[in-house]
């Protein structure tokens, strides 16, 4: 558990992006007493936080590489001190990596760009899993081998991309599921002709409760300071999917893990806050990685209700304040991501393969949830309206209300 005197570091911290994923790191931060400011592509959740100090709406700021340098060359200006930079989509992460690269405008925990690369861009990826002889599902890199597919995997197959989130903004998932040849060629046909780069990979028999994920904090040096371990309960889509919920359990139960994924990170020299997603194959009992993400996540809030404060931890180091290994966190919390746990336990039911068991199971013990809070209630309720109601409903909702615009504000200072 971290102890620190928080009100002696003024650092305030900047969140690119909101959503659930920046919601939790201003939740994290804000509840220990640092100011958070957050500038989001359009109004969310997030914003709606009292732990947010202020936020700012600027279209285009988390994928844009000119608009983010044009923003946090303004922000800056009016910041009291260096500010930690926490950035919260694979694309955004690039980017602040190249604009902080060098520089001493801002503080911030974010490895190197080559090694970020090596994260994001999954055919780098997987080739340097490859190098390494790290565990993962067998992944046809070169398309071209195509015609020797089935002596390598067996149908169905994962078509994946190599920059998940493009692809995932585009078709609204992480991937597509090919039944048979037909399928695969069809496929290929249209991601040729969006050229978009993608990978064929075996998929890894086995229920949802085969998926873990380790998520950390790793120093400079590459040393784990932070390491928390988490089972999946349910996903949705059911299928290569999102974790809607999941338990944690002690690392000592995914010992294999956590000796893989520190040993990998360490050996391409990363640094900052990750998120290892790992399946355990039926077929030879095989941990298998599948991806790791180099930075904050969806359930960035729930290490914290357990006591491993992950988020504060890279803060804290940002900051130059000496940090203890943390790795003693509560078990058997379980955490529920309603709304989107919802759409799963509506269609496992619905396809029979839910039982009641199964569906209370989570609620049975401890638990906390992703975005509903007793202390911070108005991003649930925000989050509920964006849910509840149409896009075009709920902007001309919020149209009504008069307030500041606080962007525009700031590029007058």
């Amino acid at each position: 558990m971290l102890s620190t005197k928080l009100k002696a570091y003024k650092n305030p911290a900047v969140v690119i992006g909101g959503g659930v994923t920046g919601l939790g790191i201003i939740r994290n931060l804000g509840r220990n007493g640092v100011d958070v400011y957050c500038v989001v592509d359009e109004k969310n959740e997030a914003v709606f936080s009292k732990y947010c100090r202020e936020y700012f709406v600027f279209p285009g700021v988390e994928y844009d590489l000119e608009k983010l340098k044009t923003f946090l060359t303004k922000l800056k200006r009016r910041l009291p001190r260096k500010a930690v930079i926490f950035p919260t989509s694979d694309i955004s992460v690039l980017n602040v990596s190249r604009l902080i690269s060098g520089t001493s405008d801002y503080l911030s925990t974010i490895t190197s760009q080559e090694v970020l690369e090596t994260l994001v861009k999954k055919r780098k990826f997987y080739h340097s899993l490859i190098k390494r002889k790290v565990p993962h599902p067998v992944t046809l890199l070169d398309i071209s081998e195509i015609k020797n597919i089935s002596r390598r995997m067996s149908f169905p197959v994962y078509v994946r991309p190599s920059i998940s989130e493009i692809f995932s903004k585009k078709f609204g998932k992480k991937g597509f599921v090919a039944n048979s040849e037909r399928d695969l060629h069809r496929y290929l046909r249209l991601m040729d002709k969006l050229k978009i780069d993608v990978m064929i990979q075996e998929i890894v028999p086995g229920p949802v409760t085969n998926y873990y994920n380790i998520d950390g904090y790793l120093d400079k040096n590459s040393r784990p300071i932070v390491l928390f371990a988490r089972r999946s309960l349910r996903m949705w889509p059911p299928s290569f999917g999102n974790t809607t919920a999941c338990i944690s359990v002690p690392t000592s139960e995914v010992v294999d893990m956590k000796e893989t994924i520190v040993r990998y990170l360490a050996s391409i020299g990363f640094h900052g806050i990750f998120n290892a997603e790992f399946k355990r194959d039926p077929r030879d009992n095989v941990d298998k990685l599948l991806e790791v993400n180099a930075r904050s996540w969806w359930h960035n809030s729930f290490p914290s209700a357990c006591g491993a404060n992950i988020v504060l931890t890279a803060y804290l180091d940002a900051v130059g304040v000496e940090v203890k290994t943390v790795e003693d966190y509560e078990t058997g919390t379980c955490l529920i991501y309603c709304m989107e746990d919802l759409k799963c336990i509506s269609t496992l039911f619905i396809q029979g393969k839910l039982s009641l068991r199964e569906l209370v199971s989570p609620l049975a013990g401890k638990k906390c949830w992703t975005i509903l809070a007793k202390d911070d209630l108005n991003p649930f309720i925000m989050s509920s309206l964006y849910k509840v109601l149409t896009i075009k409903k709920y902007r001309k909702m919020i149209a009504i209300v008069r307030e500041e615009d606080k962007l525009s504000n700031l590029f007058k200072s």
